[in-house]
């Protein structure tokens, strides 16, 4: 009797060590994904954190309010993940009908011993820094002449 209840106790162990185990990066960039693809975001939420989760809220937003908006189609493959430091980025293509979209990419962290995706992106969709600062200040000069239009002109009715 008692060697069955150690055997019990040894399994009930053993089942709870193999359920706490840490998903792999890999996995969770496939949960993502798969769910992204489906339009489920509020499972793509589950595994986001950041800039990522920020993102996916304002995607949920605009197909919840234009369901249109969000292809029907859509799929991926080709995922490569590579751990840099502490950091784990993965590549993939995205599909959408016979269209094939290369150079995404998702980057995962560890939060709280969880692997999280915290960006989402496209390779070359960053501009560099002095164009950033270069529009920055054609649209501050914009509005800075509208500012003064405004004080300059008088209203008509």
């Amino acid at each position: 009797m008692k060697k069955l209840a150690i055997l019990v106790f040894v399994a009930m162990i053993a089942v709870s060590f193999s359920s706490c185990q840490k998903e792999k990066p890999q996995k969770v960039a496939e949960k993502f994904l798969s769910a992204y693809v489906k339009a489920d975001f509020e499972t793509a939420k589950t595994v986001t954190s950041g800039d990522a989760l920020e993102q996916i809220n304002q995607i949920s937003y605009m197909v919840s309010s234009n369901p249109e908006f969000f292809p029907k189609d859509l799929n991926y493959e080709n995922l490569t993940c590579q751990e840099n430091e502490n950091k784990v980025k993965c590549t993939f293509t995205m599909l959408q009908g016979t269209e094939k979209l290369e150079g995404n990419y998702i980057e995962l962290e560890q939060i709280d011993g969880k692997w999280m995706i915290t960006k989402l992106g496209y390779e070359g969709e960053d501009m560099p820094e002095m164009m950033e600062e270069e529009n920055m200040t054609d649209s501050t000069a914009v509005q800075n002449d509208s500012i003064a239009m405004t004080e300059t002109q008088p209203v008509t009715k």
